[in-house]
């Protein structure tokens, strides 16, 4: 079970990322630095959901592979802005965590989990080097670790839409944004 989708607003996803700290498995880190900035790890939930790239955090199991790499991406002269790099968290066995969140009053994007499988892992090997070698992972405990915290999310859930879990303060923004209508990347209040 490598990936969940589930909805989510602001107080849910503090409490999915308290969750991950809870379950003891991760670190977590941004999935992109700020710009001009060194790639961070956060050491709680409050600090990884102010930060400006709360929306796209990387969770490591710990002791599954390699610690993840920092990369950096250079921008290209000419750019908007003074920025001239960026990092992002790379490994072959992280934990990706998205939240979607309210778009605007009247529509809710999808959050998610996911993960590489050893299968994709090994056929992409060769076309990312750079990440190693997936053999190196512990495939059986980034699996478990992740699908823990997949069940603790649909724990937290109250209802659902379809397959997709709904936690408690996206079913109320649900209600009282009037959304019925699930199309696209989330579920909208007028139909597609």
């Amino acid at each position: 079970m490598p990936s969940l989708t589930f909805y989510a607003v602001d107080e849910d996803w503090l409490a999915v990322v308290e969750a991950v700290f809870d379950l003891g498995l991760f670190r977590v880190f941004q999935a992109t630095s700020e710009p001009d900035r060194e790639l961070r790890e956060f050491h709680t939930a409050e600090e990884a959901v102010s930060s400006r790239q709360a929306g796209q955090l990387m969770a490591f199991v710990v002791g599954a592979g390699p610690d993840p790499q920092a990369r950096r991406i250079d921008f290209r002269p000419g750019r908007p802005g003074d920025a001239t790099f960026r990092y992002t968290c790379e490994g072959w066995g992280l934990v990706q965590l998205s939240y979607g969140g309210p778009f605007g009053p009247r529509e809710l994007h999808w959050s998610h989990t996911n993960h590489n499988t050893r299968k994709r892992a090994a056929a992409w090997a060769e076309v990312i080097p750079r990440l190693g070698d997936p053999a190196d992972w512990n495939w059986p405990t980034v699996t478990s670790a992740s699908g823990k915290l997949n069940r603790v999310i649909r724990r937290m859930a109250v209802s659902k839409i379809g397959s997709h879990p709904v936690l408690p303060h996206a079913t109320q923004f649900i209600a009282d944004a009037g959304l019925h209508y699930e199309y696209g990347m989330g579920i909208h209040a007028n139909p597609l």
